[in-house]
């Protein structure tokens, strides 16, 4: 897709966050290395290309359900910051991520895709902000002993009254409430994406700061149970959160997805709610064989020239890109 001046102009303007990527775990799972610095074409992201990409700040997957493994994924996160500061900035405030703007690097939060690997321990953590760890997915769609809801999450196409169904079944375990209270106190991100629908709603009636939905789309335009409910959507926003849209195919369009379709979904947001709550939450290297949409990171100027071609304003442009992101966790997390 060609880039007119006034996006490339934009895009190089904004401040660029990604909500979600699972590249580290990835090259993890794979026996790959761990130093994202070397530009890899295998994957949909790598630092290089991330920046050449206009990318200012990646939230990445740094847990889920073992610690061990969080320990080894929180430990490749600071050396990467470590040992190329020339690139890479491992950030834990918003200032951070605006340095990495002006400095030219990437900013990377780190990020829990489930608490399960917790293991009902509130000093583990508080252990894992003390290593620089700032967004808290409640759950990966785990439920039951161990995990921070009482059912797990579907994960597949559905219906309307389905969903309005799963309103009333089981929600937050307990733990799963103290590590809302414990993220509210620590000033962590509370993440929603991947929580069942009574989870979702009951951690909104119990969280203090604005939550945000990672990585997803929206159910109305593809009924997946991977994209929120227009009564989510508004929730969300009463709350001040944000959601992140998904580049995977499978939500934007069960037929045919395009760029054009996911702009659809981002068009629906902005007129249920206004511009202030959707972001980009790619979930790069998480989609198996899917290819995203954009297909790599390097790319992601294509998302910038649809938006600029469906006819957003600047201001909007920019706070889709990354502005809005920005917003709450200056408000979350400082």
């Amino acid at each position: 897709m060609p880039i007119s001046d006034h996006a490339r102009a934009l895009h190089q303007q904004a401040i660029i966050i990604d909500g979600h990527n699972d590249t580290l775990v990835q090259h993890l799972a794979d026996g790959d290395s761990l130093d994202l610095t070397q530009r890899d074409e295998r994957y949909h992201l790598d630092i290089p290309r991330a920046l050449e990409g206009g990318m200012t700040c990646a939230f990445f997957m740094v847990g889920s359900s073992r610690l061990a493994q969080a320990m080894e994924l929180v430990d490749a996160t600071w050396r990467l910051a470590d040992e190329h500061p020339d690139s890479v900035i491992y950030a834990t405030s918003a200032a951070d991520i605006e340095r990495a703007k002006a400095e030219n690097k990437l900013a990377i939060i780190g990020q829990l895709e489930s608490c399960t690997c917790l293991d009902e321990s509130l000093a583990t953590l508080r252990n894992l902000y003390r290593l620089g760890v700032r967004v808290v997915n409640l759950t990966h769609g785990e439920g039951g002993e161990g995990t921070t809801q009482l059912e797990p999450s579907i994960f597949d196409y559905g219906t309307a009254a389905e969903r309005e169904a799963a309103r009333s079944q089981p929600g937050l375990s307990p733990f799963g409430r103290e590590v809302i209270a414990e993220c509210n106190r620590l000033g962590m991100l509370l993440d929603l994406a991947h929580a069942a629908d009574a989870s979702f709603y009951e951690a909104m009636e119990l969280t203090e700061a604005p939550p945000i939905f990672s990585h997803g789309t929206v159910f109305s335009q593809t009924p997946h149970w991977r994209g929120l409910t227009d009564d989510q959507i508004r929730l969300l926003a009463e709350r001040g959160g944000v959601m992140g849209m998904a580049f995977h195919p499978r939500f934007i369009d069960r037929e045919a997805p395009t760029m054009e379709r996911m702009i659809d979904h981002i068009e629906h947001v902005i007129n249920l709610v206004g511009p202030d709550h959707i972001g980009i939450g790619a979930d790069y290297d998480g989609m198996g064989t899917n290819v995203p949409i954009p297909p790599v990171v390097e790319r992601v100027p294509e998302f910038t020239e649809a938006l600029v071609q469906r006819g957003f304003d600047d201001e909007t442009v920019l706070k889709v890109l990354g502005g809005n992101f920005l917003r709450v966790m200056r408000e979350v997390i400082g």
